[in-house]
């Protein structure tokens, strides 16, 4: 695993870098091991997460599974557990994080991978110099002193990004409330502060609902109605503007400590302890490294907040409709309770066929799905109103209707996911969430899917699919593996492809005499446009790349250039497992022959 796969990995997965700044550090001398204990204690009490402090016995196992990774060097299964959220800044029962491991036992590309993920390798802080200390080369410890943290990729940031960028996006129209200041503040003499003048908030109810209890109250009570809320007279607009900045996860800065204090003032108020906390923070003279932890945590919250919604106001809110009853209306438009904040109506069938569910969303969520903002942003029907369209009439408001072909279940990851960013798939619906991901042009929910089909079954878990022909050491599958490979070639995943290659090659000898096996080989010869003769089979290829890693081939220069074998003659002899690989390729090489095929 190379360089060139962890940015692939990257891209892959839809992350995004923070903005790069340049930061200089010295290379300071290692601090004495007593040191290091005297720090451990003082920092005792404001350390990181412990993996007793993760909130489900699941992602414990993660983590455990993380950290074994980061022992053993296994980049790619690091990459699957940092892909299902596991947090890489957690610390094991023996005080260990992901980075300390991976450092001490010298696997290079897994500590890089780690540090732009966000591990955090502070010299100033017990586990930051303990990591240091224990780094087994001096190329890992170069690389833990001069990593720039901003850098590091933030798993979060494309979600608080897409709800940043709803205070400003004009197209589709997605705004359905509007907060206007009534005065404008008194005038102050403070540096660089100016009179703000009165101005006017489109914002989004649901936002504020998830965001805020002081907001969901009044929106359901005496604001239920009403399109424009006008703020106090004594509400100063611009510190209105930095709550409505922090409740869109924009990052706030305030230029004078006035207005910081005319904003917590409004903070108090509105309840939102969190800000008061935000505001404290900026005040404080803090490194960029605590900066973007405080950021980081802003976000959490955030995200944490859309969770309890996206369960209690759209999946539990959801209602069923018998099939023949709806068909029978003939109709794209349905009616919800007015004190619901959805602007669109999400309907699928579920498993028997018998229901139609209808889920209350929010447009300005859905498009986070390029499928869904080419719908609302075309000529069609879907795009052809503005929420101010959906009037009231006793006590309930009309919504169109938008199908999604999917289950309940899956319905239910992609709601989680699209409102969250974050999303735990079971292993038996995978492949259907690969699918429907791929649908609606979600390339990181892909990615999850992706995970979650290749990622390792429990022991107990009855949905996964066991080949006792295969063998005892098989791992057993969530999905048939040819069903695997070809979800892959279909939705463009290169992680299933090398699962699939790695899993036929841990198993050559069960599937070599199957004729599903003869028939996917043929499928992936015909892959390639215009074929010659002898051009090479994608397939075969990476069973081949897989075979040398199983049996420790490592040296080209002692394989045959033609066939691959690693040769033998009298001035060489090959071992047993250069042996049994040779064997391997004889199978291939016999089946490519029987299929009339050169590869």
């Amino acid at each position: 695993m190379d360089e060139e796969f962890i940015e692939r990995v990257n891209m892959e997965d839809g992350f995004v870098p923070f903005p790069q700044v340049e930061i200089i550090v010295e290379d300071l001398p290692l601090e004495s091991k007593h040191k290091l204990i005297s720090r451990l204690w003082r920092e005792d009490g404001t350390r990181a997460n412990t993996v007793d402090d993760l909130p489900s016995q699941q992602d414990k196992a993660r983590f455990h599974e993380l950290c074994e990774s980061c022992r053993a060097g296994d980049l790619e299964q690091v990459d699957n557990m940092v892909s299902f959220g596991v947090d890489v800044n957690a610390i094991d029962e023996f005080d260990y994080t992901p980075l300390i491991l991976a450092s001490l036992c010298g696997h290079e590309e897994v500590v890089k991978y780690l540090l732009e993920h966000g591990a955090i390798c502070d010299r100033d802080t017990f586990q930051g110099e303990r990591c240091l200390y224990g780094a087994l080369t001096d190329n890992i410890r170069s690389l833990l002193l001069k990593f720039d943290i901003s850098k590091a990729v933030d798993a979060i940031q494309p979600f608080a990004a897409h709800i940043a960028s709803l205070l400003s996006k004009i197209e589709p129209s997605t705004t359905d409330v509007i907060f206007s200041s009534s005065t404008k503040p008194p005038s102050t003499t403070s540096v660089g502060s100016a009179p703000a003048e009165s101005r006017q908030f489109h914002m989004h109810r649901f936002i504020l609902t998830a965001r805020s209890t002081y907001f969901r109250e009044n929106l359901a009570g005496r604001w239920r109605s009403k399109k424009l809320v006008k703020l106090s007279s004594s509400m100063d607009p611009r510190a209105f503007d930095i709550v409505v900045k922090y409740l869109y996860s924009v990052d706030i800065a305030i230029g004078s400590m006035e207005l910081n204090d005319r904003t917590a003032q409004v903070a108090r108020k509105l309840d939102l302890p969190d800000l008061i906390s935000t505001l404290e923070n900026l005040k404080a003279e803090e490194s960029f490294r605590r900066k973007r932890e405080h950021r980081q945590d802003d976000m959490r919250r955030a995200q944490a907040d859309f969770e309890r919604f996206v369960q209690n106001d759209v999946i539990s809110a959801r209602t069923e409709v018998p099939k023949d009853e709806f068909l029978a209306r003939k109709e794209s438009f349905c009616t919800v309770p007015v004190e619901s904040t959805a602007d669109i109506l999400l309907s699928v069938e579920d498993d028997e066929g018998e229901m139609v569910v209808l889920y209350p969303t929010h447009r300005a969520m859905l498009i986070r799905s390029e499928y869904y903002m080419t719908m609302f942003t075309s000529s069609f029907a879907e795009g052809g109103y503005s929420v101010s369209d959906l009037e009231d009439q006793d006590g309930k408001k009309t919504l169109p209707i938008v199908a999604l072909s999917a289950s309940r279940q899956v319905a239910d990851i992609v709601l989680r996911y699209l409102y969250t960013d974050r999303v735990d798939i079971p292993g038996a619906i995978a492949l259907d969430v690969l699918y429907c991901a791929d649908l609606l042009l979600v390339d990181k929910l892909k990615s999850l899917a992706s995970v979650a089909l290749t990622h390792s079954t429990d022991e107990d878990d009855e949905t996964a699919i066991s080949d006792p022909t295969v063998g005892k050491h098989a791992t057993p599958l969530y999905a048939n593996i040819y069903d695997i490979l070809r979800a892959g070639w279909a939705t463009r995943m290169d992680r299933l492809e090398r699962f699939a290659a790695k899993y036929f090659a841990d198993n050559l000898a069960h599937f070599i005499v199957q004729d599903d096996f003869a028939d996917i080989v043929l499928e992936s010869a015909q892959r390639i446009r215009s074929r010659d003769e002898t051009d090479t089979i994608e397939l075969i290829d990476d069973i081949r790349f897989y075979l040398a890693q199983k049996y420790g081939i490592i040296f080209e220069d002692d394989m045959d250039p033609v066939t691959g074998k690693v040769q033998e003659g009298p001035w060489r002899k090959i071992t047993n497992y250069e042996r049994q690989y040779n064997a391997e390729l004889d199978l291939i090489d016999g089946l490519l022959e029987r299929l009339d095929l050169d590869a």
